[in-house]
């Protein structure tokens, strides 16, 4: 069975030889292992090195089976990102843009995007930095949606969310071949508009005004549908929705009321289109993940454990419906970094053996490597999901 099969199969809740083995991933662990310091302004696909198949060489190295990630359409996925941003920070019809960079040196730089158009101006800051030597983020520090004013002027005049470059997915699909599946990443509808609205805001517009958080969300949720289907020309098996800000902090009330039936629009809709997904949630979820039965969930990612989370991996065992495949639960941010080889393969022994009779899991950490982790912690990793993964 090669990877590409044990994959959808397991997402589909089908028998397999074993348990995949396959850990979230990103850019960073790509160029650490090649030793190639990205841009700051080509991060996401430098002209002198090729991530996309690199990523691929990356699973082959450590064995796992292959769950590309970044094979996606990176605009407004990662923080709000205006450097690869093509659906918003664009000129358009009555939407004329203008960028401003302020850079302090090669690793961080400010970027102010002011938007004007007939009915008033939208203003966007950003703030970009290198966290470490293979890693840049990219952070808001001012959303375009402040007032109602300025819902209606992104309503009203926004570029069409579908007029996207899909290139990245094209490449990892023929990259990957038969060794796994192409995850194009999407975030969720809450996510979405915390992009383009300050969280505390979006948090408070419920209570505030509802008819105004509504307005916003079925917005959002339809544009993020639209992409989908730009994303499904391309034909990913796998479309992996972000909905890591509306964790147990927002408490299962809010939480059905406000948030559930937004993303159920998208999880069906990609359904709809021929995709499965994976809801990534690497946050806490024990008060809120009782209801993603309720939602159209194939696969549940990551389970974080404390002190990075909150879920306890025995409670979501028998909490959660069994036909949903289930991936991660094995800390990237301390225990990888941290533990001893023996310690690692201990672990992944300890929950292998406690998911297996289950089954649908998929060896996976909560989140993707650090710069830093050691090479012989992830080879312990993956020897002891092969050694502990047979059915």
């Amino acid at each position: 069975m090669n990877g590409r099969e044990r994959l959808l199969k397991t997402l589909k809740g089908e028998k397999v030889d074993r348990v995949p083995i396959a850990p979230f991933l990103y850019y960073n662990a790509v160029y650490e292992m090649f030793d190639y310091k990205p841009g700051i302004d080509t991060f996401f696909d430098p002209p002198d090195f090729d991530p996309i198949q690199k990523c691929v060489e990356y699973c082959d190295y450590f064995g796992f089976d292959v769950l590309h990630t970044l094979g996606s359409v990176w605009d407004f996925y990662v923080a709000y990102n205006s450097t690869n941003d093509r659906s918003v920070v664009r000129a358009w019809e009555n939407w004329d843009v203008t960028i401003a960079d302020e850079r302090k040196d090669d690793d961080e730089k400010r970027r102010t995007v002011t938007i004007r158009t007939p009915d008033g101006d939208l203003r966007i800051v950003e703030e970009y930095k290198r966290s470490s030597t293979y890693l840049v983020v990219a952070a808001p520090v001012e959303y375009p949606i402040k007032t109602k004013e300025d819902f209606e002027i992104f309503r009203r005049y926004s570029p069409p969310p579908d007029d996207m470059d899909c290139s990245l997915i094209n490449r990892a699909k023929e990259a990957v071949g038969n060794k796994g599946l192409v995850t194009t990443n999407t975030h969720g509808a809450f996510n979405t508009l915390a992009q383009f609205r300050k969280l505390e805001d979006v948090m408070m517009d419920p209570m505030v005004d509802e008819g105004f958080y509504r307005e916003m969300m079925d917005f959002f949720v339809d544009r993020l549908i639209e992409r989908a289907k730009k994303i499904m020309e391309t034909g990913p098996e796998v479309i992996e929705v972000a909905g890591n800000l509306a964790t147990s902090a927002v408490g299962p009330k809010f939480y059905t009321k406000y948030v559930l039936e937004y993303e159920n629009r998208l999880l069906n809709a990609i359904h709809e289109l021929g995709a499965l997904n994976i809801f990534h949630n690497c946050g806490d979820a024990a008060k809120i993940m009782h209801l993603y039965n309720d939602m159209e969930i194939d696969c549940w990612g990551y389970l974080t454990p404390p002190p990075f989370g909150d879920v306890d991996l025995d409670e979501a065992l028998r909490v959660i419906r069994p036909d949903m495949a289930l991936r991660g639960n094995i800390d990237q941010v301390e225990f990888m970094v941290k533990a001893t080889p023996e310690q690692i393969r201990e672990r992944v022994r300890d929950v292998l053996l406690k998911v297996k009779p289950r089954g649908n899991w998929i060896l996976s950490t909560t989140d993707f490597f650090f710069d830093g982790c050691p090479y012989e912690n992830i080879q312990a990793f993956a020897e002891a999901g092969l050694e502990y993964g047979k059915y």
